[in-house]
Protein backbone atom coordinates (compact mmCIF):
# COMPACT_ATOMS: atom_id res chain seq x y z
CA UNK A 1 0.00 0.00 0.00
CA UNK A 2 1.67 3.30 -0.86
CA UNK A 3 3.01 5.31 1.65
CA UNK A 4 2.86 9.47 1.04
CA UNK A 5 4.72 12.77 3.15
CA UNK A 6 1.66 14.21 2.50
CA UNK A 7 -1.85 14.38 1.09
CA UNK A 8 -4.86 15.38 0.20
CA UNK A 9 -7.75 14.35 2.57
CA UNK A 10 -10.06 17.23 3.63
CA UNK A 11 -12.67 15.42 5.61
CA UNK A 12 -13.77 11.69 6.45
CA UNK A 13 -16.83 10.47 7.00
CA UNK A 14 -18.00 7.54 8.80
CA UNK A 15 -21.36 6.57 9.43
CA UNK A 16 -24.22 4.00 10.36
CA UNK A 17 -27.61 4.15 10.39
CA UNK A 18 -29.53 2.29 12.36
CA UNK A 19 -33.28 -0.39 11.83
CA UNK A 20 -35.97 1.66 13.09
CA UNK A 21 -37.25 1.23 16.59
CA UNK A 22 -33.63 -0.88 17.41
CA UNK A 23 -32.11 2.33 18.79
CA UNK A 24 -34.22 3.57 21.75
CA UNK A 25 -31.02 6.39 22.63
CA UNK A 26 -33.04 9.24 24.33
CA UNK A 27 -29.56 10.52 26.09
CA UNK A 28 -26.48 8.86 25.76
CA UNK A 29 -25.19 7.20 28.70
CA UNK A 30 -21.93 6.45 30.74
CA UNK A 31 -20.32 4.39 28.41
CA UNK A 32 -21.28 6.79 24.92
CA UNK A 33 -20.10 9.21 27.28
CA UNK A 34 -16.80 7.53 27.80
CA UNK A 35 -16.14 7.40 24.46
CA UNK A 36 -16.59 10.79 23.60
CA UNK A 37 -14.66 11.79 26.47
CA UNK A 38 -12.07 14.26 24.47
CA UNK A 39 -14.97 16.39 22.66
CA UNK A 40 -16.00 19.12 25.05
CA UNK A 41 -17.63 20.83 23.01
CA UNK A 42 -21.24 19.56 23.35
CA UNK A 43 -24.89 20.26 22.60
CA UNK A 44 -28.34 18.38 21.33
CA UNK A 45 -30.99 19.54 18.80
CA UNK A 46 -34.49 18.03 18.42
CA UNK A 47 -34.27 16.86 14.41
CA UNK A 48 -36.83 15.03 12.22
CA UNK A 49 -36.83 12.57 9.60
CA UNK A 50 -39.69 12.00 6.91
CA UNK A 51 -39.77 8.98 4.58
CA UNK A 52 -42.43 8.30 1.86
CA UNK A 53 -43.27 4.77 1.11
CA UNK A 54 -45.30 3.87 -1.95
CA UNK A 55 -48.13 1.43 -1.26
CA UNK A 56 -49.67 -0.84 -3.79
CA UNK A 57 -53.21 -0.96 -3.76
CA UNK A 58 -56.60 -2.30 -5.83
CA UNK A 59 -57.26 1.92 -6.40
CA UNK A 60 -53.46 2.36 -7.19
CA UNK A 61 -50.33 3.52 -5.67
CA UNK A 62 -50.74 5.38 -2.15
CA UNK A 63 -48.09 7.07 -0.68
CA UNK A 64 -47.66 7.04 2.94
CA UNK A 65 -45.54 9.68 4.57
CA UNK A 66 -44.14 8.97 7.97
CA UNK A 67 -42.42 11.55 9.84
CA UNK A 68 -40.07 10.42 13.08
CA UNK A 69 -38.56 13.17 15.58
CA UNK A 70 -35.31 12.36 17.64
CA UNK A 71 -32.29 14.00 19.35
CA UNK A 72 -29.34 14.25 17.82
CA UNK A 73 -26.24 14.71 20.44
CA UNK A 74 -23.48 16.55 19.27
CA UNK A 75 -19.76 16.81 20.57
CA UNK A 76 -16.99 18.35 19.10
CA UNK A 77 -13.34 18.50 20.32
CA UNK A 78 -12.29 22.35 20.98
CA UNK A 79 -11.17 22.94 17.63
CA UNK A 80 -13.84 21.90 16.04
CA UNK A 81 -12.07 19.97 13.55
CA UNK A 82 -13.66 15.98 14.68
CA UNK A 83 -17.33 15.75 15.48
CA UNK A 84 -19.40 12.74 16.78
CA UNK A 85 -23.35 12.57 16.50
CA UNK A 86 -25.11 9.96 17.90
CA UNK A 87 -28.90 9.78 18.05
CA UNK A 88 -31.71 6.97 18.13
CA UNK A 89 -30.98 7.14 13.89
CA UNK A 90 -27.13 7.07 13.47
CA UNK A 91 -24.00 7.10 15.07
CA UNK A 92 -21.89 9.70 13.38
CA UNK A 93 -17.56 10.39 12.83
CA UNK A 94 -16.43 13.32 10.95
CA UNK A 95 -12.55 14.81 11.07
CA UNK A 96 -11.33 17.78 9.02
CA UNK A 97 -7.39 16.32 10.48
CA UNK A 98 -6.84 13.19 8.53
CA UNK A 99 -4.10 10.90 10.87
CA UNK A 100 -4.70 7.83 9.39
CA UNK A 101 -7.45 5.03 8.64
CA UNK A 102 -6.57 3.38 12.01
CA UNK A 103 -7.31 6.79 14.25
CA UNK A 104 -10.70 7.41 12.11
CA UNK A 105 -11.96 3.69 12.18
CA UNK A 106 -11.19 3.40 16.01
CA UNK A 107 -12.50 6.66 16.94
CA UNK A 108 -15.90 5.45 15.16
CA UNK A 109 -15.92 1.90 16.65
CA UNK A 110 -15.25 3.40 20.04
CA UNK A 111 -18.72 4.85 19.48
CA UNK A 112 -20.77 2.28 17.90
CA UNK A 113 -19.81 0.03 20.28
CA UNK A 114 -20.74 2.12 23.41
CA UNK A 115 -24.09 2.84 21.69
CA UNK A 116 -24.71 -1.14 21.42
CA UNK A 117 -23.66 -1.95 24.96
CA UNK A 118 -26.53 1.06 25.72
CA UNK A 119 -28.83 -0.98 23.28
CA UNK A 120 -27.57 -4.59 22.54
CA UNK A 121 -30.48 -4.90 19.84
CA UNK A 122 -28.81 -2.31 17.61
CA UNK A 123 -29.38 -3.24 14.00
CA UNK A 124 -27.38 -1.32 10.95
CA UNK A 125 -29.26 -0.89 7.71
CA UNK A 126 -26.61 1.02 6.01
CA UNK A 127 -23.14 1.70 6.50
CA UNK A 128 -20.38 4.02 4.95
CA UNK A 129 -17.56 5.61 4.77
CA UNK A 130 -16.49 8.40 2.60
CA UNK A 131 -13.00 10.10 1.89
CA UNK A 132 -12.91 13.84 0.33
CA UNK A 133 -9.60 14.77 -1.70
CA UNK A 134 -9.19 18.64 -2.24
CA UNK A 135 -6.30 18.46 -4.64
CA UNK A 136 -4.88 21.83 -4.25
CA UNK A 137 -1.40 23.04 -6.03
CA UNK A 138 -1.06 26.68 -6.25
CA UNK A 139 2.57 26.58 -6.43
CA UNK A 140 4.33 28.35 -9.47
CA UNK A 141 6.59 25.07 -10.42
CA UNK A 142 2.97 22.78 -10.86
CA UNK A 143 2.90 24.76 -14.41
CA UNK A 144 0.08 26.97 -15.70
CA UNK A 145 -3.46 26.79 -16.45
CA UNK A 146 -6.54 26.04 -15.32
CA UNK A 147 -8.48 23.65 -17.19
CA UNK A 148 -7.37 19.89 -18.97
CA UNK A 149 -4.18 20.11 -20.25
CA UNK A 150 -2.75 21.49 -16.98
CA UNK A 151 -4.78 18.71 -15.09
CA UNK A 152 -3.68 15.72 -17.50
CA UNK A 153 -0.55 15.91 -15.58
CA UNK A 154 -1.55 14.79 -12.78
CA UNK A 155 -4.87 12.99 -12.77
CA UNK A 156 -5.98 10.10 -15.47
CA UNK A 157 -7.18 11.96 -18.40
CA UNK A 158 -10.20 9.37 -18.36
CA UNK A 159 -11.81 11.88 -15.86
CA UNK A 160 -11.05 15.39 -17.68
CA UNK A 161 -13.05 14.55 -20.86
CA UNK A 162 -15.87 17.17 -19.92
CA UNK A 163 -12.67 19.67 -18.65
CA UNK A 164 -11.55 19.28 -22.42
CA UNK A 165 -14.95 19.75 -23.90
CA UNK A 166 -15.04 23.34 -22.10
CA UNK A 167 -11.83 23.83 -23.20
CA UNK A 168 -11.85 27.58 -22.30
CA UNK A 169 -10.04 28.59 -19.39
CA UNK A 170 -11.21 31.77 -18.41
CA UNK A 171 -14.82 30.55 -18.64
CA UNK A 172 -15.70 26.96 -16.66
CA UNK A 173 -17.57 28.41 -13.44
CA UNK A 174 -17.91 23.95 -12.03
CA UNK A 175 -17.44 21.08 -13.33
CA UNK A 176 -18.35 17.82 -11.38
CA UNK A 177 -19.15 14.42 -12.59
CA UNK A 178 -20.82 11.59 -10.59
CA UNK A 179 -19.71 7.88 -11.53
CA UNK A 180 -21.64 5.18 -9.27
CA UNK A 181 -21.27 1.84 -9.01
CA UNK A 182 -23.04 -1.07 -7.76
CA UNK A 183 -21.63 -4.38 -6.50
CA UNK A 184 -25.01 -6.17 -4.74
CA UNK A 185 -24.82 -4.91 -1.63
CA UNK A 186 -21.53 -2.96 -1.29
CA UNK A 187 -21.97 0.60 -3.26
CA UNK A 188 -19.10 3.20 -4.51
CA UNK A 189 -19.83 6.80 -5.72
CA UNK A 190 -17.00 9.33 -6.82
CA UNK A 191 -17.75 12.38 -7.71
CA UNK A 192 -14.75 14.85 -8.77
CA UNK A 193 -13.89 17.83 -10.97
CA UNK A 194 -13.72 21.24 -10.58
CA UNK A 195 -16.12 22.63 -7.63
CA UNK A 196 -15.03 26.22 -6.98
CA UNK A 197 -15.92 27.79 -4.13
CA UNK A 198 -16.26 30.98 -5.79
CA UNK A 199 -19.62 29.43 -8.49
CA UNK A 200 -21.00 31.13 -10.00
CA UNK A 201 -18.17 33.63 -10.62
CA UNK A 202 -15.38 32.10 -13.42
CA UNK A 203 -12.81 29.46 -11.62
CA UNK A 204 -9.40 31.06 -11.12
CA UNK A 205 -8.03 28.22 -8.48
CA UNK A 206 -6.09 24.60 -9.37
CA UNK A 207 -7.98 23.06 -7.16
CA UNK A 208 -9.48 19.16 -8.13
CA UNK A 209 -11.56 17.17 -5.99
CA UNK A 210 -12.05 13.52 -5.60
CA UNK A 211 -14.82 12.26 -3.44
CA UNK A 212 -14.82 8.72 -2.76
CA UNK A 213 -18.07 7.42 -1.12
CA UNK A 214 -18.66 3.73 -0.01
CA UNK A 215 -21.26 1.87 1.88
CA UNK A 216 -23.39 -0.53 1.60
CA UNK A 217 -27.46 -0.85 1.70
CA UNK A 218 -27.88 -3.95 3.60
CA UNK A 219 -28.61 -5.27 7.74
CA UNK A 220 -25.03 -6.26 9.57
CA UNK A 221 -23.92 -6.82 12.78
CA UNK A 222 -22.42 -4.91 15.11
CA UNK A 223 -18.98 -7.36 15.10
CA UNK A 224 -19.08 -7.33 10.92
CA UNK A 225 -18.34 -3.65 11.03
CA UNK A 226 -14.64 -3.32 11.37
CA UNK A 227 -14.12 -5.45 8.39
CA UNK A 228 -16.54 -3.60 6.13
CA UNK A 229 -14.78 -0.22 6.87
CA UNK A 230 -11.66 -1.99 6.12
CA UNK A 231 -12.96 -3.08 3.06
CA UNK A 232 -14.26 0.31 1.97
CA UNK A 233 -10.35 1.56 3.29
CA UNK A 234 -9.08 -0.59 0.41
CA UNK A 235 -11.36 0.23 -2.15
CA UNK A 236 -11.03 4.29 -1.78
CA UNK A 237 -7.04 3.67 -1.96
CA UNK A 238 -7.69 1.82 -5.12
CA UNK A 239 -10.11 4.69 -6.57
CA UNK A 240 -7.64 7.34 -5.99
CA UNK A 241 -4.99 6.01 -7.18
CA UNK A 242 -6.52 5.12 -10.01
CA UNK A 243 -7.48 8.50 -10.76
CA UNK A 244 -3.86 10.22 -10.21
CA UNK A 245 -0.44 10.34 -12.20
CA UNK A 246 3.26 9.44 -10.94
CA UNK A 247 3.31 13.42 -11.33
CA UNK A 248 1.05 14.01 -8.16
CA UNK A 249 2.17 10.84 -6.21
CA UNK A 250 5.71 12.48 -6.72
CA UNK A 251 4.42 16.29 -5.50
CA UNK A 252 2.92 13.95 -2.33
CA UNK A 253 6.29 12.61 -1.40
CA UNK A 254 5.90 8.97 -2.26
CA UNK A 255 7.62 6.61 0.52
CA UNK A 256 7.44 3.11 -1.26
CA UNK A 257 4.88 0.63 -0.53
Amino acid sequence: MPQYAKNFITQVILRADFVPGTVPLVQPGERVLAAVDGFTVRNSANRSKSEVRVQKTPQGPIKDTRTTNFIEHNFWTEDKLRRVAVCSEYVFYETRVYEGFDTARDAFLDVLDAVYEQCPGMKIRRLGMRYINEIKLPEADAGPGLGADFWERYINPSLLGGLRFAANDGALARHMCTTELNYGTDRATLKYGIFNSDYPKPNRKREFILDVDTYCMTELAEDAVAMKLEDYHNAAISVFETAVTDALRSRMGRRGL
